[in-house]
């Protein structure tokens, strides 16, 4: 029996693979791949069909895509391609399941297969892609966010393959600057008590980015000894039913340290999304968790703006 899928456990950090980095690791792989001599590119749906892109205009070959559905259907979606010499494509080898499946429906339709994924897990999966680059580390693609989110987790808890039912996006939100005005730090330093009580008693501003109330998460820089008061502005102004994530005590509030906070409490509740007020920390959670999409919001232009860091 394989082991466990790896996004199961929530302590992990996943390796993000971006486009850019998928493609130069396709391109490591492709003198191979055209030494063999494809005559077209199958890309299996949906998470192949990124890298069968990438593949097929980087050797100028047509493109088909193959759909592989639970119980081991295969179809083609749209014409099948002209050629028997096929350059078998997926994003990834996590269990093998998929593209054994695919190879050998392929090779009923008497064709050859060369099978490439951009990675594969050498600990868990039964197959062995042709083409590939081993990775024990938990990975994560962009077309595959939404693997983290808690429907999916519990989906595939179950042992159920990646379903996109359940793959919708999971949103984590800032509080202060987001929900209700931020008061600057200085009003806390020289008067803790009258701070609280203005911030207690502040209404929600107006405009929020807009979020699936089911499907999301405050995640705030406020201390834990704060969790009574903030559960109750967020259910006097409407918002009562949103989980609740604090800073843990003892936890210092500088910027970098709550960001980085904030990063793993995303990841350990399996966001895909971020909307962060705080412009340093934004670009400090987009640099410290890239799997995420980071917004910082500007509530006083009522918009957001994505960002992107390395660290």
């Amino acid at each position: 029996m394989a082991p466990a899928w790896k996004g199961l456990d929530t302590s992990r950090m996943p390796h993000f693979i971006g486009y850019d980095q998928a493609e130069r690791m396709l391109n490591a792989l492709l003198d191979r791949a055209q030494a063999w001599g494809p005559e077209a590119v199958a890309g299996i749906a949906r998470g192949g069909l990124v890298p069968a892109s990438m593949v097929a205009s980087l050797l100028a070959l047509p493109l088909a895509m193959l759909s592989v559905r639970r119980g081991g259907t295969v179809s083609w979606l749209g014409p099948a391609p002209a050629g028997q010499r096929l350059l078998l494509v997926d994003d990834a080898c996590s269990s093998g399941e998929t593209m054994l499946t695919a190879r050998a429906a392929l090779a009923a339709e008497g064709r050859d297969c060369l099978t490439l994924t951009v990675a594969y897990d050498p600990e868990r999966s039964a197959y062995v892609p042709d083409l590939s680059h081993p990775m024990t580390a938990l990975f994560r693609f962009p077309w595959e966010r939404g693997e983290a989110t808690p429907t999916s987790r519990a989906a595939r808890a179950t042992g159920a393959p990646p379903d996109r039912a359940t793959e919708a996006p999971f949103v984590g939100l800032d509080l202060d600057g987001v929900f209700l005005p931020d008061l600057p730090r200085a009003e806390y330093e020289a008067a803790l008590d009258a701070a609280l009580a203005a911030r207690a008693a502040l209404d929600p501003f107006p405009h929020l980015p807009w979020f699936d109330p089911a499907r999301a998460v405050v995640i705030t820089g406020r201390p834990e000894i704060d969790r009574a008061a903030t559960a109750a502005w967020l259910a006097r102004c409407g918002h009562g039913a949103l989980p609740l994530e604090c800073r843990p005590t003892g936890l210092p509030h500088d910027a970098a340290t709550v960001a980085a906070y904030k990063a793993r409490a995303a990841t350990r509740w399996g966001c895909t999304h971020f909307v962060e007020s705080d412009a340093e920390q934004a670009v400090r959670i987009a640099a410290a968790a890239p799997h995420l999409v980071v917004t910082w919001w500007v509530a006083a232009e009522r918009r957001g703006m994505v960002v992107g860091a390395a660290g």
